[in-house]
């Protein structure tokens, strides 16, 4: 029980996390146009900073969204099956979401390895070593198989841990 509070506060706080990056970027965009209006000039690497953030803030937010059922979803031709149909194709797609996020994972691994391994670098305005972008998607597709096997294990929730189904 302590560990399912832990991992939905884990998940509570990345989604925090990412709607205050969110924040964040769109004060630092909103900056950006007005230097460059008043100035003529622009902070150094702010954009690219931008870029990193968005990419960052996205898939650490998946899994959050994804226990939330905020993501994505084609409801309309779920409810047009059957009521005893439902459940069973939404299990089907936890499924198929497990398996697609393992699948990434496991590559997101490889290459978060490799990249950290031969020591690259992202060499642009902001310099840093490349594998923390890999992890990130690492993080978020270990995050995001833990999600679809708990919904798998204990059924689809809704906001509020109210069952789906």
């Amino acid at each position: 029980m302590a560990r399912s509070r832990t991992y939905e506060r884990l998940l509570d706080l990345l989604g925090v996390g990412a709607g205050a990056a969110f924040g964040v970027v769109a004060l630092a965009t909103t900056w950006d146009v007005l230097m460059r209006s008043a100035t003529g000039s622009t902070l150094a690497g702010l954009a690219e900073a931008v870029e990193y953030t968005l990419f960052a803030a996205t898939f650490l937010a998946a899994p959050w969204l994804l226990r939330q059922n905020g993501h994505v979803q084609v409801d309309f031709a779920l409810n047009a099956l059957p009521e005893r149909l439902r459940r069973p194709v939404r299990r089907c797609g936890d499924v198929i979401g497990l398996g697609v996020c393992a699948l990434l994972l496991f590559y997101a691994v490889q290459v978060t390895w490799a990249a950290w391994r031969s020591g690259s670098v992202v060499l642009k305005t902001l310099v840093f070593p490349e594998w923390w972008l890999f992890a990130v998607i690492a993080v978020s597709m270990a995050l995001l198989v833990l999600e679809f096997a708990r919904r798998l294990w204990i059924g689809q929730l809704g906001p509020g841990g109210a069952k789906d189904f």
